[in-house]
């Protein structure tokens, strides 16, 4: 099926790699990573995939080298975590590039035919591939919300998902909008040459933010309405940039933490949020400084 499958999962752990860097903020090789690092690992992976590696597995095959290949399960679920359908495709996609374009032959008698061509192709195709300028409102405040406040992501790519550099699609697109402030929201880009797009904002992740930037009234209350917003099972990851690390936190730690009436967590930034059954399953934050 492949012709260097050992070099391709080379290839595969150093995308992983880059890959739970950019998710967890632990910027580390493979062969570095600490038993929490691997914890903080494996609950991500299941949470993108529904899907973990046991500790063993991670210590035999990413922290050392091992010359057995990996079973067929387990390459498909780490391809579908670096945003591949399979593990086919991201083989097939590390032989494309390797190999490069292949060489083409001039022949100068065709370029007045393929020019035509390609006027005809132009005029034919050309309403399909404008592009669409993208605009994105709070629902409520009507209020434009910065591009670079949204993350989001091309979905009608049947290869692979990719998200959009600047705020402009297709016609025809389907995109996925994320935002730490806003509920997800997928749509449809339809024939026009702007597209306003309302985006409802996200009831607990604004509750979390004005939480941290306001002094309690009422104590009780302020735990009953954080108990009821996150997930009894919740994984909270608190963002370290400056150390280059992640804290993980249960409910009751982050509870606790929030509401000390000394050195609380303040100035919350969330930068992503996953819920279950209507609550806070999966929470990633940085703490302010100012």
């Amino acid at each position: 099926m492949h012709e260097n499958p050992a070099q391709c999962l080379e290839a595969l752990k150093k995308e992983l790699q880059d890959q739970a860097a950019k998710r967890l903020s632990i910027y580390k090789d493979f062969g570095d990573y600490s038993g929490q690092d691997i914890s903080l690992f494996q609950e991500d992976l299941m949470a993108v995939c529904q899907s973990s590696v046991s500790e063993k597995w991670f210590y035999t095959h990413l922290k050392n080298h091992h010359p057995k290949l990996p079973r067929i399960d387990v390459l498909q679920l780490l391809a579908r975590y670096c945003d591949y359908a399979s593990w086919e495709e991201f083989c097939q996609r590390q032989k494309t590039e390797k190999a490069g374009p292949a060489p083409k032959k001039a022949k100068l008698w065709l370029l007045p035919l393929l020019l035509i061509l390609a006027a005809v192709l132009f005029f034919l195709f050309w309403p399909h591939s404008q592009k669409v300028n993208l605009r994105f409102m709070d629902a409520y405040t009507q209020k434009e919300i910065p591009f670079k406040d949204l993350n989001i992501t091309l979905i009608s790519d049947e290869k692979k998902a990719h998200s959009l550099q600047k705020a402009e699609a297709k016609y025809e697109d389907s995109l996925e909008i994320k935002g730490a402030y806003y509920k997800i929201q997928q749509v449809f880009v339809p024939k026009m040459d702007t597209m306003e797009i309302n985006l409802y904002p996200d009831d607990y992740a604004l509750m979390l933010n004005y939480f941290s930037r306001s002094d309690v009234q009422d104590l009780k209350k302020r735990q009953e309405q954080l108990l009821e917003a996150i997930h009894p099972d919740a994984k909270i990851f608190q963002s370290h940039p400056q150390f280059q690390g992640i804290e993980l936190l249960n409910r009751e730690e982050f509870i606790e933490r929030l509401l000390l009436p000394i050195d609380p967590l303040r100035n919350l930034e969330i930068q992503d949020i996953i819920y279950r059954e209507g609550s806070i399953y999966r929470l990633r934050f940085v703490q302010k400084n100012d």
